[in-house]
């Protein structure tokens, strides 16, 4: 049950118990009354004010009843016999027929005080006549009514008694008043306490579940998983809640991985730097101490030193590179270029020194324009480590090297494939993992730092595209880069 249906099944009970409470307390009173009239005290009349109360009571109960069809005198003769036999007399007639008589008989020859044009005056329009009168301590109620046809008489005589001889009456209504107000504070105050503990019992689970959860996310748990088994106002929430504790989660372990990635970064690119450094100290201190004696030892020398010296220039743009695509847009922003037009750039550019280093690159792009957003920067790192690992892992004197641009469905795609030895099929999904090398899969092993193909994921993945591998038959490997194509901005009116 939602919370909004606890509050409006409250709202009702709020208005519904009242009327209950009020019906319960005329039950409560008539059947005081009723206890009364069977405890054999009697009502006495003090003055005329509780006369008229009096007559007033049995004129309702009697003509009402005799209305509903109830013209037995056993129906609503309690009331009158509330009041004292010595003290009152009463009479009803039907059509001037005495059928019930109650009372002090000898009071009987009263009933000539009232006067006969009054008795004997036909009804008014309202077929009903009334006739009360009071003097010397004597009261006179007379009514008759129009009922069906039939006309029923009421009279009610009664002499006033001195004052305190209902004593037991005003004991009977005081403990009464005193029931009900009781009886009303605890019914009202029981109704409170439960209506409360209906909606904040309900409310409370939910609160208690929350807190818990905060309780485990402070603790340092963004593992936990809260289990809300109801459909309502407060589910959403849990919900929300148990996401953002997996996405804290997902967060800190992406974060954690990073910080691994950093240290492996650190650790790595320094055994990898200090390799050609070595080197270079070895053969600089060969040329200090005259080893390299000769002009042509010397020059060999030279060679190496430009050779390491090349590579740690390499390392250390790799590592540059990196770093900028680790902080995003920011270090590389994006704009709008034609993909066909930047990779014709790279190949025209570099073809040369690739046919030098035993590759044959074949370009062929679909025809138009090709429209992505990327960076120059990031195309011409892509193109370049590609064809750099095909050529470094190449066991034949020449490696066939074919990239290929197209467009479909949307998706701008560019592969770069060769026919070279290709990797064991377990390796691909390894293959954009940070310094990973296939030394072990290749038939040689390279010099690379192992952040070549990582660079490329993280440029792909940074322009919005996505990076596969996959094996060349009979032998090879193929990578395939899609991204989305820029759509044109509609003019605005």
């Amino acid at each position: 049950m939602t919370i909004k249906r606890r509050l409006i099944i409250s709202y009702i009970l709020v208005f519904v118990v009242p009327i209950m409470m009020t019906a319960f307390l005329f039950l409560f009173s008539a059947g005081g009354l009723w206890l009364f009239t069977q405890s054999g005290n009697h009502v006495f009349v003090e003055s005329p004010t509780q006369f008229n109360r009096a007559t007033e009571a049995v004129h309702h109960v009697v003509f009402r009843s005799i209305r509903a069809g109830q013209t037995d005198p056993s129906g609503y003769t309690w009331v009158i016999e509330m009041f004292s036999p010595q003290q009152s007399y009463v009479i009803l007639k039907e059509d001037n027929q005495t059928y019930y008589e109650y009372g002090n008989g000898k009071l009987a020859s009263r009933i000539k005080n009232i006067p006969a044009y009054v008795q004997d005056r036909g009804l008014t329009e309202s077929n009903r006549d009334t006739y009360v009168r009071s003097e010397d301590g004597q009261y006179y109620y007379y009514e008759k009514q129009n009922i069906d046809g039939h006309v029923y008489s009421l009279y009610f005589l009664s002499q006033e008694m001195p004052h305190g001889t209902d004593e037991a009456v005003e004991r009977a209504t005081r403990g009464t008043i005193i029931a009900i107000i009781l009886s009303f504070f605890i019914l009202l105050a029981l109704t409170i306490y439960l209506l409360t503990h209906f909606v904040l019992r309900y409310m409370q689970r939910a609160l208690d579940l929350l807190q818990l959860g905060s309780t485990h996310v402070r603790e340092g748990d963004l593992r936990g998983h809260l289990y809300y088994p109801h459909d309502d106002e407060v589910k959403p929430v849990v919900e929300a809640f148990n996401m953002m504790t997996k996405e804290l989660n997902q967060s800190l372990q992406e974060r954690q991985q990073a910080e691994e990635n950093r240290k492996e970064l650190i650790a790595n690119m320094s055994h990898d730097i200090r390799t050609p450094l070595t080197a270079i100290r070895a053969y600089v201190e060969g040329l200090m101490d005259n080893v390299a004696n000769t002009p042509e030892k010397q020059e060999r020398y030279l060679k190496v030193i430009q050779k390491k010296a090349a590579d740690m220039d390499r390392m250390i743009n790799q590592l540059f590179l990196f770093s900028k695509i680790e902080l995003g847009e920011r270090a590389l922003p994006m704009e709008e270029m034609d993909l066909n037009r930047v990779v014709a750039e790279i190949v025209y550019e570099n073809e040369d020194g690739w046919q030098r280093d035993g590759a044959v690159v074949t370009l062929s792009q679909s025809g138009g324009t090709l429209p992505v957003m990327g960076n120059a920067e990031l195309w011409q790192r892509i193109i370049t480590n590609l064809v750099s690992n095909s050529i470094k892992y190449k066991t034949d004197s020449i490696v066939q090297i074919q990239i290929n641009t197209a467009k479909a469905d949307g998706r701008i795609s560019l592969v770069v494939a060769d026919d070279g030895p290709g990797v064991a099929p377990d390796v691909l999904p390894r293959l954009k993992e940070l310094f990973y090398r296939t030394d072990k899969a290749r038939s040689r092993t390279g010099d690379g730092s192992g952040l070549g193909l990582a660079i490329v994921a993280r440029a792909v993945e940074l322009m919005g595209g996505t990076l596969t591998f996959c094996l060349v038959e009979p032998h090879g490997l193929c990578a395939c880069l899609e991204l989305p194509e820029k759509k044109e901005e509609e003019p605005h009116e």
